[in-house]
């Protein structure tokens, strides 16, 4: 009866053992869970009609930089205006957070890249219907009094 005993509690503690030791590996996460990004990029977008997307024939051009969060297009003034794309045709403007690149109708765009295409310059106009619409897509702080309506019709490198 004795030796049952002693097996019984050498099971016992053990068995107690294995646990605490599965509970700890539990804990610890992978590094890319605890990784997030530091920035999650604002992209703008300007509407157009889903069933005949049209755009501003008008002539956009700079370069473009991405700073704390933000996509501009800044033009040879050296000034950042807010770049916005066409809502519309769907996945035409695609964004790489990782490697700060964009796509545009299938070309590649790294920030520093210039571009020359349609589309047209407005002004933001805070608290106005549109503006209060361009505020709900990102962060307001993006929004400069420039935007740049980036077209996708004539893109030019």
């Amino acid at each position: 009866m004795r030796k049952q005993f002693l097996i019984l509690a050498s099971l016992l503690v053990t068995s107690c053992t294995t646990t605490t030791v599965a509970t700890r590996s539990e804990q610890i996460k992978p590094i890319q869970e605890t990784m997030k990004p530091t920035w999650k990029t604002s992209i703008f977008y300007y509407y157009v009609n889903p069933v005949r997307p049209a755009q501003s024939a008008v002539v956009v051009e700079g370069r473009f930089a991405w700073k704390d969060g933000c996509i501009y297009l800044v033009g040879r003034d050296g000034i950042y205006n807010t770049a916005m794309f066409p809502l519309y045709p769907k996945d035409i403007v695609k964004w790489d957070e990782s490697s700060k690149t964009l796509i545009l109708d299938g070309r590649i765009y790294k920030m520093g890249d210039f571009i020359l295409t349609n589309g047209q310059y407005s002004d933001y106009v805070p608290q106005s219907p549109i503006g209060i619409e361009y505020e709900k897509q990102g962060d307001k702080k993006c929004l400069n009094p420039t935007l740049a309506k980036i077209g996708t019709m004539d893109i030019e490198n």
